[in-house]
Parts: C-alpha cells; sequence; structure tokens
C-alpha cells in the first residue's frame, strides 16, 4: 500500500486538532505513571481521557481512509493503551454468584440534606434500598449523623465525623472486635476501619474518602480568571490526594489482617492515586465488573470514583453497581469469599 501526504488546508486543521489530542494524551500519561508536582496543575485532564482516546480512535480511522502516513501517530496511542479498558467500561467476562459476605459501599451526599435532589422522600428512599439489598457490611461516605436513626437494621456500627456532623461511616452485622481512624497531616480523617471475625479468621474493613475536585465544567466561563481558579485548585487537590493516599497506603500495609477497603476515591482508574492503591490491592470491578462501571455523573462524562479494594487471600465472587437515583453517587456492592 502506499501512503500519500495530503496537504490541503483542510487536513491541516485535522491533523493540528490530531495532535494536540496526542498532546493531551501524553501529559494524560504522565500524569498516570508519575507524580510530576510541576503538572500537577492540569491533573483535572486525567478525568477526560476517555474521552480524549476516543477522539484518537477517530483521527487514526479518519488517516486509515485517507491513506495518510499520518495514521502513525494515533496509531501508536492505540498500541500503548490497547490493553487498557476504558476507565468506566470492562469486558473481562461476569461472574455473577451472590453468595459470601457482602460489603456496600454507598457515598449518600448527606442524605439528600440539602435537598439537591427534589425529592422529599428521598432519605427513606435509601433506608428502604439498604434493607432490600441487605448488606453484611456497608460503609457511607458523606455520612450525616442527623440521620443515623436511618439506618436501623444493622448491630453495630462505627462512626467518624469531620466538620459539620459529617464523615464516614460502617454498618455491620458482625461484631466489631476493633475500631480506629486513619488521619491526614491536619488531623481530617481520611479513614475509619473496624476489624471483624469472617469463618475464624479476623478481616478488616476500610472505609475512606479522599479530597473532591468539587469542579463543574458546565459552569465554566471562557475567561482568564476561572482557568487561573481550576489551575490552582488542581494542583492543591492534586497534592492532597497524593498525600492522604500516602499515609492511607502506609497505614494499611501494616494491617496484620486481610483487608477489603471501600473509597470514594474522587479520581478515576487513569489516575496516579488509583494506580498506587491498585498496586497492592485488588480493585474489584476491575477483577469482576462487566459493562460500563460509571458510578457518578460528573457533568456530561460518567465515571468510575467509587471503588472496593481487597488484599490476598481474599476471592471475589461478584460486582454490581446499582442503578438508584438517591444521590450523585452510585452504591456499588461486593460479594466476597475470606
Amino acid at each position: 500500500m502506499i501512503f500519500v501526504k495530503n496537504k490541503t488546508f483542510f487536513s491541516k486543521i485535522i491533523f493540528l486538532l490530531n495532535f494536540i489530542t496526542l498532546a493531551l494524551i501524553g501529559l494524560c500519561y504522565l500524569l498516570s505513571n508519575y507524580h510530576l508536582e510541576v503538572l500537577s496543575s492540569f491533573s483535572i485532564i486525567i478525568i477526560f481521557l476517555p474521552i480524549l482516546l476516543i477522539f484518537n480512535f477517530l483521527f487514526f480511522i479518519y488517516w486509515i481512509i485517507k491513506i495518510d502516513i499520518r495514521f502513525i501517530f494515533s496509531f501508536l496511542v492505540v498500541l500503548v493503551y490497547l490493553d487498557k479498558p476504558i476507565s468506566f467500561f470492562e469486558i473481562d467476562k461476569k461472574l455473577d454468584k451472590h453468595e459470601g459476605l457482602q460489603v456496600m459501599s454507598y457515598n449518600v451526599r448527606l442524605f439528600n440534606h440539602y435537598n439537591w435532589i427534589k425529592n422529599s422522600s428521598t432519605k427513606e428512599d435509601i433506608k428502604t434500598f439498604i434493607n432490600e439489598k441487605k448488606p453484611e457490611f456497608i460503609a457511607f461516605q458523606e455520612f450525616h449523623y442527623d440521620y443515623k436513626e436511618l439506618i436501623d437494621g444493622y448491630k453495630h456500627s462505627y462512626i467518624g465525623l469531620n466538620e459539620g456532623n459529617v464523615g464516614l461511616a460502617i454498618f455491620g452485622n458482625r461484631k466489631m472486635i476493633n475500631k480506629g481512624q486513619v488521619l491526614s497531616d491536619d488531623k481530617r480523617k481520611i479513614a475509619i476501619y473496624v476489624d471483624f471475625i469472617e469463618k475464624n479468621d479476623t478481616v478488616r474493613l476500610y472505609n475512606s474518602h479522599f479530597k473532591s475536585y468539587n469542579l463543574n465544567p458546565m459552569s465554566f466561563k471562557p475567561n482568564k480568571e476561572t482557568f487561573l481558579k481550576v489551575v490552582a485548585k488542581t494542583k492543591m487537590v492534586h497534592e492532597i490526594q497524593n498525600n492522604e493516599c500516602s499515609i492511607l497506603i502506609n497505614h494499611m500495609k501494616k494491617s496484620p489482617y486481610p483487608l477489603l477497603m471501600a473509597i470514594d476515591l474522587n479520581n478515576t482508574p487513569d489516575s496516579f492515586v488509583y494506580k498506587r492503591i491498585n498496586d497492592f490491592y485488588f480493585d474489584s470491578y476491575t477483577q469482576n465488573g462487566f459493562d460500563f462501571g460509571a458510578t457518578y455523573d460528573f457533568s456530561f462524562l460518567p465515571i468510575r470514583i467509587d471503588y472496593i479494594f481487597y488484599s490476598k487471600l481474599v476471592k471475589v465472587n461478584s460486582y454490581q453497581i446499582h442503578n438508584v437515583k438517591l444521590s450523585d453517587h452510585k452504591p456499588i456492592s461486593v460479594f466476597f469469599d475470606i
């Protein structure tokens, strides 16, 4: 096959857009695999990597159809990401064995305390949903203490609050033989944990919530002030998340027991913090997930930022994302064999 160069003005515009896409993907690759403080101001771009990869593939197809040698640039990116699933999609075989210890992770967004969802029954609907699913343990992020009595179907609980009566909570029907918390440098609770007995073995369950970017792209304005604000906040959150990640991993590595961890990471599987955790612990979704795995709608882009990780000596039987709209997050459940 003989490739020809297409030097029309239109093709030059297409290649410029292709080059910009390639540059942004390259930036994402660096941010995903290395902690580079000099680039941390742009770490929010990681969230858009799936879209960039889709655009790159379209450019690849375009150059192939045009029989243009410039296909090679996009082709190299396709090769790099060929064995990496898009952050909210997994095509591995799904196992659907709803047996064993069920752990649920759910960011309940304060039980709709500020009426973000225009439904006065949201908190009661959350209670009904949990009572129907009956997980042995449920880990709440953005738990509001005012609604503690809603979760009345459990014998044991451990709640760790930060400011405003808001924080983390674990409810369970197994006796909690030990409880603790993981603190950031400024004494904020990064995580809480409980130890319990499962089939004569002691298991530790963590519940964690990392710093949020709290950015809404739909509200951005095309001006310098917005750009500087986003850059500054992105850099700050990137550094806080990496610090939280270091503290939490160091704590978990000292656990004397097999562990499970429910977490609202506030970042995608393409992020550096995710990969740091995934270096030591297994992501139950990639081991057993199937189909679209979005747990949060980030403006127009569905992303996966809620996870349940686990350590060696633990087996996943099934993974499920519950399609309920009672928060800005979807709850996830995993059945484990310990």
